[in-house]
């Protein structure tokens, strides 16, 4: 067995001669919580989620275009608010099919 060098107690000459049954135990993680943090959400909520969203597109939108922020985040208010949203079912091909 390697030695590992989290192991406090065994050095590598002695884990090798040493038998399994005298072998020191495994350490242990403790883990703390920050101090100063609340308890945390594990979701968001759909408006969160939507706005942080936004928000990453936009900037997405201002740093690939060099436009401002400002404009970046009208912009992407009327790309995401002009098509409704569709099943996930409905295949692109689907919509622009001919009956």
């Amino acid at each position: 067995m390697p030695h590992l060098p989290f192991s406090a107690t065994s050095s590598a000459s002695s884990s090798a001669s040493s038998s399994p049954s005298s072998s020191p135990s495994p350490p242990s993680i403790v883990l703390h919580p920050a101090s100063g943090t609340s308890t945390t959400r594990l979701y968001k909520s759909s408006s969160e989620m939507a706005s942080s969203y936004r928000t990453r597109y936009a900037q997405y939108l201002a740093a690939t275009f060099n436009i401002s922020l400002q404009a970046a985040l009208a912009e992407a208010d009327s790309q995401l608010q002009q098509a409704p949203r569709r099943c996930s079912d409905v295949a692109e091909a689907e919509l622009h099919r001919d009956s």
